[in-house]
């Protein structure tokens, strides 16, 4: 599975992206493909634009990384 993950056959996925989500799966998202799931559909918003909304994050944590922003359970 690593090897899939690391040759992006695969994505790994995460679920919350929350203060602590985020980071998370910005680092993943910097060797790996990333899904990063939430029902918040604004705060969804904001992170395609390159803004934690927990304000937590500057805007550079969102640069060179390989993640999709979603609240779409089927992705």
């Amino acid at each position: 599975m690593y090897n899939k993950l690391v040759n992006k056959e695969v994505k790994l996925a995460l679920i919350g992206l929350g203060y602590v989500g985020l980071p998370i799966a910005l680092e993943f998202a910097k060797k790996v493909s990333v899904i990063g799931f939430d029902i918040n559909e604004g705060n969804l918003a904001k992170m395609r634009m390159g803004i934690d909304p927990s304000k937590e994050l500057e805007s550079d944590a969102f640069e060179n990384t390989d993640i999709k922003f979603t609240s779409s359970i089927e992705e």
